[in-house]
């Protein structure tokens, strides 16, 4: 069976530079100031917000919430990171549903004058991982401010970048056909929920917002991380003793795809071929790196692949997830 994958592996063709990503990140800066605008006038301009209340703040998150999975889970996508990038009209109406999420929900919380343009940009930016000074502006207790147009733009391109970072270092599980659209959906709901929990942390007077600032990826970070999801999938596999063609022929993809030097690449095909391999997990690292809940996509979708998500590899999933600073709710919500 090895020498099988292992012959397998040749005709996996290499990740290629897809030309046009200058592009993509121009479109997307520009769409995202542009959404930023639209949305904040509508929603200013919506008088029956105003007369939403804490009550409401549920109701609001979860509506949303479900626009963008079924946005994103329907949109019609390339597998792999720049279809999702190439996905923009899908991507910017799921940025537009974030942003009049917020202004909602600072009206439910009685402060829709307390609502700027630079709040529905600093947000998403913040979840992401960039610096913002939202911390010091919850503090000050007074009205925001628009900033002039172009600080406006540069937060928008500063967002764009992030999102376009964040997304081609995705694992290649992407690559997979049927693996776009559920990523795509599962991301959206994911972030809108990230996005809302961070808004209502900043628009609540009775907690202190901290921005948790993600620390610089280097190459070799990135190596790491690759290899920390490679032991989890291979965890995964084996959870029931059972090795699946269609589980390894997935991880096969992954290994190769990777960027580990080519004897890493056969010692982690090897280990996922063969019963009892349990590898411990670098858990910090993910947690510390946000690399945590695109692992627990790809575990699902790792699981989903054998065509039957049986106990004890359900069981492994909530497991690790815990384990992983993830909210049940959302793992559960990935099956």
């Amino acid at each position: 069976m090895i020498s099988t994958f292992k012959k397998g592996l040749n005709f996996i063709k290499p990740k290629k530079e897809i030309p046009g990503i200058s592009q993509i990140k121009n479109n997307l800066c520009d769409g995202l100031f542009e959404v930023m605008e639209k949305s904040f006038e509508q929603r200013k301009s919506d008088a029956a917000n105003s007369n939403y209340t804490s009550a409401d703040v549920g109701r609001i998150v979860e509506e949303y919430s479900k626009k963008n999975m079924m946005i994103a889970a329907g949109a019609s996508i390339v597998p792999g990171p720049f279809g999702i990038l190439g996905a923009l009209p899908e991507l910017l109406l799921n940025f537009n549903n974030q942003m009049s999420m917020m202004y909602d929900l600072g009206c439910a919380n009685g402060k829709e004058n307390f609502i700027s343009k630079d709040f529905l940009l600093d947000i998403p930016i913040a979840v992401f991982g960039g610096n913002t000074d939202l911390s010091k502006l919850q503090a000050s207790k007074i009205d925001l401010t628009d900033s002039p147009e172009k600080i406006l733009k540069e937060k928008a391109s500063l967002l764009g970048t992030s999102i376009i970072e964040r997304t081609l270092k995705k694992s290649v599980v992407q690559f997979i056909p049927v693996a776009g659209p559920v990523l795509m959906g599962t991301w959206a709901k994911m972030t809108t929920a990230k996005v809302s929990r961070g808004a209502i942390l900043f628009l609540d007077d009775q907690q202190s917002y901290v921005e948790k600032v993600k620390p610089e990826e280097s190459p070799e970070i990135q190596r790491q991380l690759q290899i920390e999801k490679i032991k989890g999938l291979t965890n995964l596999i084996e959870a029931n003793n059972d090795i699946n063609e269609n589980q390894i022929e997935l991880i096969s993809t992954i290994i190769d795809n990777s960027d580990l030097t080519a004897e890493e690449k056969e010692y982690y095909l090897e280990e996922a071929l063969r019963t009892g391999s349990e590898f411990k997990l670098n858990k910090k690292l993910l947690i510390d790196y946000e690399a945590n809940d695109d692992l627990m996509m790809e575990l699902v979708i790792m699981a989903k692949r054998s065509g039957h998500v049986d106990e004890t590899e359900k069981k492994y999933i909530l497991k690790l997830g815990q384990e992983l600073d993830l909210e049940r709710a959302f793992v559960e919500d990935l099956f």
